[in-house]
């Protein structure tokens, strides 16, 4: 079942590559036949009409399974983010009634759609596993450093991007890696491909219940109208 990802990150090839690792597939030649992730507008997410649109489009492009994912967020530069994630919920209630009304023959009667708030964004996501962050940037240098685990599901983006950037530049520091050392937050969606690649399933899935969701539901078994997202 070809996987359309719809997000709002333009840097969004780690949903593909965390979605290729979730289903045992090679990561490094990606077939994007198979999974897809593009990036979309949020006011394309909050309206019926606009996932409606979204759903025929990712159908007519062969893809039958679509998941739509937008960030909690909320931050200060985010105000009304609360409303935009409401609107997305009603949005995609009136989705699931629609295509549950369609008659059989109906080209997108067998589409399975996927909603998920991602708790909060995908820097908390890829912060699950400080392992990965590591071997991400130190190369082949072995490096003294066992950050802790942590949930992440309440980390803001700037904590989540400071987490991952204090990490960075303590690997930075051991390995005597200048580049590492300059690590802003500002960089961090950069390192978000090769540390997608590092992520281990099992140990990132137990610290934040969206990503374990977006594990769960990247197979396409279960329809995402049944099996909501936890909030």
């Amino acid at each position: 079942m070809p996987l359309q990802i719809l997000v709002e990150d333009r840097l969004n090839e780690p949903y593909e590559i965390l979605a290729r690792k979730a289903l045992g597939l090679p990561v490094e030649q990606t077939n994007r036949r198979e999974i897809r992730a593009s990036v979309v507008q949020i006011s394309e997410l909050t309206s019926f009409e606009g996932l409606l649109n979204l759903v025929k489009t990712s159908q007519q492009a062969g893809y039958d399974c679509i998941i739509f994912i937008v960030d909690e967020e909320i931050t200060p530069a985010s105000a009304d983010r609360p409303d935009r994630l409401s609107e997305f919920r009603q949005a995609f209630t009136q989705l699931c009634d629609h295509l549950n009304e369609l008659l059989p023959q109906d080209p997108l009667n067998q589409v399975n759609v996927i909603r998920i708030v991602s708790k909060r964004c995908l820097e908390s996501w890829l912060a699950t596993d400080p392992q990965a962050i590591i071997d991400a940037v130190r190369g082949k240098k072995g490096v003294n450093f066992n950050p802790p685990n942590r949930n992440t599901e309440d980390m803001s983006p700037q904590q989540a991007s400071e987490h991952i950037v204090h990490i960075i530049r303590e690997v930075g520091r051991q390995t005597g890696k200048r580049d590492l050392l300059q690590t802003r937050v500002r960089n961090v969606k950069r390192r978000g491909r090769s540390i997608a690649l590092q992520l281990r399933i099992e140990q990132a899935r137990r610290r934040n219940r969206s990503l374990a969701y977006f594990f769960d539901m990247v197979s396409c078994q279960r329809p995402g109208c049944e099996y909501p997202c936890p909030e």
